[in-house]
């Protein structure tokens, strides 16, 4: 130790100075391994957090770091976030009134809201209370979502169109790069007609690709549409369900199957699958896959409730809603062993706290590089009038 310590002493500052002139971390660097430090640093709540990345410049690379983020996340005790309205006090010439902000999708430990009187979009990161007030858009908006993708960027994906549903193309917005909407080229369909009505529209994400799924009710035919949007390229792919897999296209449903979308149906006791293996070739699994759901013999009620969720594994996953009961019940069933489990259930028996949504929200340490775009000061100060009903 004495032996460390006349070490020490001989440094000059000259010495210690390392990457951009910042001694700390390289008197940190004498002790501790950077993966050391990494280690220590993501276990500690975000507070602490915050306040180091002031220290210096590497500590600021590093808690800012998309890898140190996600590692602190997942290491992080989750809050209860409930899908009730935030109620803000809101200045309209001189006059107070209150906005209800609706929650609008939750990802990466932050918030996307929208104002029921201003009718904007912002993000909130739920810990640190930090927000930021995305730029207006001229389209109108059917669908708005948000990733947190591989860059460390944040980016937003809008699906507009105009009041009777029709689907008229996509914008994204990266809050670090972009001042205003960037609208994607869209592929339009060779039958244009039947693309003026969309009767169902879903988005799902996986691996920061979100794949919105249209289902097209022609005038001759219904078809299924999926339009994958790269979060991270900002790029946009165009996908048609092979025709011929499913009888009726408006019994089919999406969900996700080893890391990929996939649609199914489940016809006698029977799920059948197809793949959308590669969403930038238009490359689907070549034959259907068929999977025997031989519990539903024994549980004939499931049949017209339940709906599977993802698989993994050989596990599947479904969830199922009683609407006489408000129940949402989750089962796992192993498609080797075909034994089928309940996982767990919630609803009117369980009191009323069970029907309030939530979602288990990761502290988070992701923040914005810059101010909200284009911004009214004025909305922007009442981050410290908030008076939160939830």
């Amino acid at each position: 130790m004495e032996e460390l310590g006349g070490h020490l002493s001989r440094l000059s500052l000259d010495e210690l100075k390392k990457d951009n002139g910042d001694v700390s971390l390289a008197i940190v660097g004498l002790f501790f391994p950077r993966e050391i430090f990494f280690e220590i640093l993501s276990w500690l709540p975000v507070k602490y957090l915050v306040r180091y990345k002031c220290v210096c410049k590497q500590w600021y690379k590093l808690i800012e770091d998309r890898s140190f983020i996600m590692k602190h996340m997942s290491r992080s005790e989750p809050v209860i976030v409930y899908f009730e309205d935030k109620v803000e006090n809101l200045d309209v010439d001189g006059t107070i009134v209150l906005e209800k902000f609706r929650i609008i999708h939750v990802f990466a430990g932050l918030i996307l809201e929208w104002g029921d009187i201003s009718g904007k979009y912002r993000l909130r990161n739920f810990t640190t209370q930090e927000i930021f007030y995305l730029p207006n858009s001229d389209k109108n908006t059917f669908i708005l979502t948000a990733d947190y993708n591989l860059s460390g960027e944040i980016m937003f994906v809008s699906v507009y169109g105009d009041k009777h549903t029709s689907v008229k193309g996509f914008e994204v917005l990266n809050i670090d790069k972009d001042d205003k909407w960037r609208p994607l080229k869209f592929p339009i369909p060779e039958n244009v007609e039947s693309f003026r009505s969309v009767t169902r529209l879903l988005i799902t994400s996986v691996n920061t690709v979100y794949h919105i799924y249209l289902v097209d009710d022609g005038i001759s035919k219904v078809y299924i549409d999926v339009y994958s949007v790269d979060m991270n390229s900002g790029c946009l792919f165009k996908n048609t369900l092979p025709r011929g897999y499913f009888s009726d296209l408006f019994k089919v449903f999406l969900f996700i199957w080893n890391g990929c979308i996939a649609f199914g149906d489940i016809v006698e006791e029977k799920l059948n699958v197809i793949v959308l293996e590669d969403h930038r070739k238009n490359k689907w699994s070549e034959t259907n896959i068929v999977i025997p759901l031989t519990f539903l013999k024994e549980n004939p009620d499931l049949k017209k409730n339940i709906l599977p969720t993802s698989f993994d594994h050989g596990k599947l996953w479904f969830c199922s809603e009683h609407k006489d009961s408000d129940q949402v019940i989750q089962f796992v069933y192993n498609t080797k062993s075909r034994k089928l489990t309940q996982i767990n259930h919630a609803g009117a028996g369980a009191g009323a706290a069970a029907k309030r949504s939530y979602i288990a929200c990761p502290s988070s340490v992701v923040t914005f590089k810059r101010n909200s775009i284009g911004e009214d000061t004025s909305i922007q100060t009442r981050i410290g009038h908030v008076n939160q009903t939830g």
